[in-house]
């Protein structure tokens, strides 16, 4: 089974057993997949890996995980992209500025 189908499997589970936070907090994760045997769980925002990894969400994370024999996982921030203008300023620092994106 893929990472993104046990994922969506454990929504599902989340949004039967009435765990409304987890539910709708976890339906807008689309980054998982597995390290091994490890599932592992990302964000890029502080505040979703903080809420996952809360003492109380993060048991019942657990047991919606274990439903599917998962028993290793873990909850992780992604670092963000730079943007293309960010990226620009980077390479303008190395290149006196002459750096030119064509499209």
């Amino acid at each position: 089974m893929s990472a993104q189908t046990l994922w969506g499997k454990v929504i599902l589970y989340l949004r039967e057993h009435n765990d409304r936070i987890l539910h709708v907090m976890c339906g807008d994760i689309r980054d998982v997949e597995f390290d091994g045997e490890e599932f592992v769980i990302s964000s890029k925002e502080d505040y979703v890996v903080n809420m996952l990894s809360d003492k109380t969400n993060y048991e019942e994370l657990k047991k919606a995980l274990m439903a599917f024999n998962i028993n290793k996982f873990r909850i992780q921030k992604k670092q963000k992209q730079a943007s293309n203008d960010e990226n620009i300023a980077i390479l303008n620092k190395f290149f006196d500025n002459l750096t030119k994106i064509i499209d």
